[in-house]
């Protein structure tokens, strides 16, 4: 048993510490020092104890959290990898069933995966660990530096745009040139998986907007004009006109309130795409005339969860590309920056956050 420096949770019950725990050494031939890791929502749920499905690994009363990671190698029996390359921890290990004996554990159908920081395998969040070298994909871009921290956030939003890909295939879902052109997409929220769905819409070529209930800071107006997004503050202005139609919705939120509400602007073979989870979100009644709304308009609606190695690759393709484009805006994503040790960042979410990470040293 390794004692460490770790932050730690109850799951599903929830809480949260930093504090020094024993924990088996994992037989992994890389070992890894972390650099940075991100804390998003998913972490706050759990520390909350909302989400249900979040539980300890087999023997341990506790779950070391967090699964956003980026890691400088310090020793490495693989030849993948040496010491000092970059490299980012893939999260959900697959279980038995056939998805993930073909490397797509993000599309488990027996539930029998783990997911580090999350089900039942420790996170990242923790001073040291190791890995086997089939677990980690590397970052050859050495320009993206801190942005690489974004890679795990960043391949849910690849994956999500693979399932869109796939359902909407369905239906011709192009204008009559083939392109995305007059097409228009929303992204419900303002976090930090909002601006990557973002920024991938408009490169699909939609006209993107992005809405929340509150204003956004002076940095995140300054990416969403960079990429050409329309941010709205639903709480002081008009939506959308009557008239206006959506084309592809892809809610952050969890909030079945603020998804039904744009799903009634939905055109005909319209995709919404739900990828936040909110176990304490207020429930909201559904009518008769929403389920015709939705089929007489061949409405897609789709549940995307996760992503599989092939998603990390893509994501650290176009994390290098936007970094390139923007002039180093994508770095300012990084709203708050956390040594080791504080713990209010998991219970208070600081004001103008995209995204917050923990710097280990």
């Amino acid at each position: 048993m390794a004692k460490i420096n770790a932050y730690t949770t109850t799951a599903p019950s929830g809480g949260i510490k930093y504090q020094q725990v024993d924990i088996k050494e994992s037989p992994g031939n890389v070992s890894l020092k972390p650099l940075m890791t991100g804390i998003c929502g998913t972490d706050r749920g759990i520390v909350r104890g909302s989400l249900s499905f979040a539980y300890d690994p087999e023997g341990y009363d506790f779950l070391v959290i967090g699964h956003e990671s980026l890691c400088v190698v310090t020793d490495s029996s693989s030849p993948r990898f040496k010491k000092g390359d970059h490299v980012v921890p893939i999260v959900r290990r697959p279980g038995d069933c056939p998805n993930c004996r073909i490397g797509r554990p993000d599309n488990c159908s027996d539930g029998k995966k783990h997911e580090a920081g999350i089900t039942g395998l420790h996170g990242f969040m923790r001073e040291s660990f190791n890995e086997f070298d089939y677990n980690l994909v590397k970052v050859n871009d050495t320009d993206l530096g801190d942005v690489a921290v974004l890679t795990e956030p960043m391949k849910n939003v690849v994956k999500a745009f693979e399932v869109f890909d796939r359902v909407r295939s369905r239906f011709i879902f192009e204008n009559v040139y083939s392109t995305f052109d007059g097409k228009n997409a929303l992204i419900i929220g303002s976090g930090n998986e909002a601006f990557l769905y973002s920024f991938l819409a408009k490169d699909y070529g939609f006209n993107t907007h992005m809405i929340n209930r509150h204003p956004i800071g002076m940095v995140p107006t300054d990416l969403c004009e960079s990429f050409g997004v329309d941010f709205i503050d639903s709480s002081k202005e008009p939506d959308f006109p009557e008239d206006f139609k959506l084309d592809l919705i892809v809610d952050t939120s969890g909030d079945p309130e603020a998804i039904f509400r744009y799903l009634r602007k939905m055109s005909h073979n319209g995709v919404l795409i739900l990828f936040g989870t909110n176990g304490k979100a207020p429930a909201t009644p559904v009518s008769g005339e929403d389920i015709d709304f939705m089929v007489e308009r061949n409405i897609t609606i789709a549940g995307s969860v996760d992503a599989a190695e092939i998603h990390y690759l893509k994501a650290l393709d176009y994390l290098s590309k936007w970094n390139r484009l923007h002039g180093g805006l994508m770095k300012k994503m990084i709203t708050n920056v956390f040594q080791p040790g504080e713990v209010g960042l998991f219970t208070t979410k600081p004001e103008g956050e995209i995204k917050s990470v923990i710097k280990w040293n």
